[in-house]
């Protein structure tokens, strides 16, 4: 069995107590961790290089005290960037896209060794906060964390941008564990090249939950429906018309039609669907297309090796 590290990654801003408060409290839940990562902008505004300033001064060495004791952790900052262009700040479009993605790419190398990790989203702009929980959940699995903290106002004040960077439990400081999804390990077939962007996969993991909804739908229609009705329905997704349907299976066109009208009334129920929306059979392959075409479909027996008109 592999040896699995723990590693915290951090968003940072101006208050670089966060890490510490964060780390110290992970430390006492008594998580093994053995490097810090902390995610922000260009080191070109003051406060941002004062916080990287104040983290460095904490693991001289690789060296890190907590409550009397010394433990061997590295740590190393990691900027944000956008195409490659370090971001020096994070207020728009291009800036929560680099964020979305930085973020991802980090998580898929750090993923390339055993490691578990806990991601803490309390630093920086809220923003980079979110960001980092969406990136972190294309990749992580049951076995990583989030984790956010709450700080009474009190030692807020006087922790401000570094005053403090330790504080004993009895200072009231909460670490919240945040609930989420972790769709990497629900999905593991999707995109998985390190130049893949997050947003491509993130499209891949709609498309797929898409999918599966849209097959269950698939499903469902043909349980209710009668043989004859879906052989019908086989036939309308194979581009015959109603003509051609009628002629094959020996019935008349009202028939036809009276199928067709049960076909998509039921249609309409299970996708939940205006009149408007499903106007006739013409409609139906677009619904049923991608179901028939997978190998989880089979075929009326005598229709199954019908063409595509």
């Amino acid at each position: 069995m592999p040896t699995y590290k723990h590693i915290l990654l951090a968003t940072l801003g101006g208050q670089p107590q966060i890490v510490t408060f964060t780390f110290d409290l992970l430390l006492r839940e008594h998580f093994d961790i053995s490097e810090v990562i902390v995610l922000h902008p260009n080191a070109t505004q003051p406060r941002i290089q004062h916080s990287v300033a104040c983290l460095k001064a904490q693991f001289v060495g690789n060296r890190y005290d907590i409550d009397g004791r010394t433990i061997d952790c590295s740590f190393r900052s990691h900027i944000l960037r956008h195409n490659n262009v370090p971001l020096d700040d994070v207020i728009d479009v291009v800036g929560a896209i680099g964020v979305f993605d930085t973020v991802y790419h980090l998580i898929y190398e750090l993923k390339q060794q055993p490691c578990h990790i806990h991601l803490s989203i309390t630093g920086g702009r809220r923003m980079m906060g979110l960001l980092a929980m969406s990136a972190a959940q294309l990749k992580f699995d049951h076995f990583d964390h989030i984790w956010h903290i709450a700080t009474p106002e009190e030692v807020k004040q006087q922790a401000h941008e570094g005053a403090l960077m330790h504080v004993p439990l009895e200072r009231g400081i909460n670490l919240i564990k945040v609930p989420f999804a972790p769709w990497g390990a629900y999905f593991p077939h999707l995109p998985q090249l390190p130049d893949a962007s997050a947003t491509s996969v993130l499209r891949a993991q709609i498309d797929q939950m898409d999918a599966k909804e849209d097959f269950a739908r698939c499903r469902q229609v043909l349980m209710k429906l009668r043989e004859r009705q879906r052989q019908v329905l086989h036939l309308f997704v194979m581009r015959q018309n109603r003509q051609q349907i009628a002629e094959q299976l020996g019935i008349s066109l009202k028939t036809v039609d009276t199928h067709t009208a049960t076909i998509i009334t039921l249609c309409r129920e299970v996708w939940n669907l205006e009149p408007g929306e499903l106007r006739g059979y013409y409609s139906l392959p677009a619904l049923f297309e991608k179901y028939f075409d997978s190998d989880e479909y089979t075929p009326p027996e005598h229709l199954r090796h019908q063409k595509k008109s």
